[in-house]
């Protein structure tokens, strides 16, 4: 008889191979657990030491501007012996806080150690406020913020006058910012005055600027030449001197008939609306200023006016430029518009504006430019288009002659000198013309039109590398919603999102265990 086999015994696994599959298992969990804590603990210390935000939002509305990167970026941090000290005097219960807090450290994570950043809470730390209003002369009244950009003893002496004292340098490179003038505010009759957004960005980097580079930069403003006018909130030239301000330029009126010589210490010249024209004295005293290195010229035409002033017209014909008497306009089937839709052009004094779109209102003309022309290159001298208007727009002379063909270019830039040569590069003259002066009023204003007007004044003076967008205004807006739909929004929150996670998790769950 046959013997038939322990089926049994043949299909258990020995004991000993499982006592060894099971302890190699474990030797290998205690791998895993030691080798993720140390990846943990890794990830961590790092991220500690080298801070990164993202900024989720579709339009970067908490990212610094690219003004401000480029700010921090520039050679005048870079060129910088000692930090530059930012002091945040704010109690730590106010409701402004937060934000200037996060704003404060990521001016000092992008400046790469260049600016040192405390924040000090002047009511529960005292004793250290004490010793900080001491050291600045000033009491702790409101939320403050201090910008203290003094040089080093080796860069005063280089870069400073000799003869300036130490109380000068200290209201030259020091800056204070009040917390409340950071706050954009509005008032209605029922809530009265309130917060309803931020200009925080804006400030703290044109304190920075002044700081930085001490005595403000002057422009001469022809006062008794332009037309600027206003009676608006906000009028053009409000909004001209807060621009040139934030830029640490000092647009100051003077009247140019009667000059032997334009002052040594201008920056640039203003002229704005020209409704009287010059003559031949003062134009002498124009060319004798435009012929100067680093001469720079802002002119801002009147499309309102039938005919330009003969000599200033001529004087940037010359230059390639030419305004011409039309009014630009666009057509809506049988009417008229005067809204005009533009495109900035890719030229270097526009910035990162290039390529851009924007829209100005009320009265527009045209210049006629002349590049590549063979006798304004003999001469050095290189017109460029800054903003070109779209192609539906249709340019009526206001003679009432046949329509004029495009290209209508709204503003260009003038450059004399050979600007492809980096030592003759810095002594070169420019000049910005725009053919349209309603953009200066607060009811045609774009945000655009600011960075623009920034942009092309940083070219002026030589400080490209300061150009860029200006930072977007923060505002809060009220969502009137009535109490059912509150309600619905406060059981959505607490009951329907926890508890669609909870069913997912559930379901997760079932899975795994079937």
């Amino acid at each position: 008889m046959k013997e038939k086999p322990n089926t049994l015994e043949e299909q258990s696994p020995p004991p000993q191979k499982g006592r060894r599959r099971s302890g190699s298992e474990g030797r290998m969990m205690m791998l895993q657990l030691f080798l993720c804590l140390t990846i943990l603990l890794s990830v961590n210390y790092f991220a500690g030491n080298r801070q990164t935000v993202w900024d989720l939002s579709q339009n970067k509305d908490f990212t610094l501007s690219n003004q401000t990167r480029n700010l921090l970026q520039s050679s005048s941090f870079r060129a910088r012996q000692n930090p530059v000290k930012i002091i945040a005097a704010v109690r730590r219960n106010s409701a402004h806080y937060p934000r200037v807090s996060n704003m404060l450290h990521a001016y000092e994570r992008l400046s790469e150690g260049t600016i040192r950043v405390q924040l000090i809470d002047y009511v529960r730390d005292s004793d250290a406020a004490i010793a900080i209003a001491d050291q600045y002369d000033t009491a702790f009244v409101d939320d403050t913020i201090i910008i203290d950009a003094l040089p080093s003893l080796t860069q005063s002496t280089k870069g400073e006058a000799p003869e300036r004292t130490e109380e000068e340098m200290r209201k030259a490179h020091i800056r204070f910012i009040a917390v409340q003038d950071m706050l954009v505010f509005s008032s209605d009759q029922r809530r009265g005055r309130r917060v309803i957004g931020y200009r925080d960005e804006d400030q703290i980097t044109a304190s920075l600027r002044r700081a930085l580079e001490g005595a403000p930069r002057r422009m001469y403003f022809l006062a008794d030449k332009s037309q600027i006018a206003g009676s608006e909130e906000d009028a053009p030239w409000s909004f001209l001197s807060r621009t040139f301000a934030s830029l640490n330029i000092e647009i100051a009126p003077f009247r140019i008939s009667g000059l032997d010589r334009i002052p040594d210490d201008a920056a640039g010249i203003a002229l704005v609306a020209p409704r009287f024209d010059l003559n031949a004295q003062e134009m002498a005293v124009l060319r004798e200023y435009w012929k100067r290195p680093k001469a720079a010229l802002l002119v801002v035409m009147d499309p309102t006016r039938k005919e330009h002033p003969p000599n200033i017209r001529a004087f940037l014909r010359e230059h390639g430029v030419t305004p011409r008497a039309v009014r630009l306009s666009t057509a809506k089937g049988s009417q008229r518009a005067f809204d005009i839709p533009a495109t900035f052009t890719n030229a270097d004094a526009v910035g990162d504006l290039g390529n851009a779109s924007t829209m100005f209102e009320g009265a527009t003309s045209s210049l006629e430019l002349r590049e590549n022309a063979e006798d304004l290159e003999l001469r050095q001298i290189l017109p460029l288009a800054l903003i070109a208007a779209s192609e539906s727009v249709i340019a009526q002379p206001l003679d009432g002659t046949a329509l004029l063909p495009g290209p209508h270019y709204l503003a260009a830039s003038v450059s004399r000198g050979n600007e492809r040569n980096e030592q003759t590069a810095e002594n070169t003259s420019r000049m910005i013309i725009v053919a349209n002066k309603d953009f200066l009023r607060p009811r045609s204003r774009q945000k655009e039109h600011i960075d623009f007007l920034r942009n092309t004044s940083n070219w002026l003076i030589g400080r490209e590398e300061l150009s860029g967008i200006g930072p977007k205004p923060i505002r809060y807006y009220k969502l009137l919603l009535s109490s059912q739909k509150v309600s619905f929004v406060n059981k959505l929150n607490l009951f329907f999102v926890p508890g669609l996670f909870l069913l997912i998790s559930l379901s997760i769950w079932n899975a795994r265990r079937s």
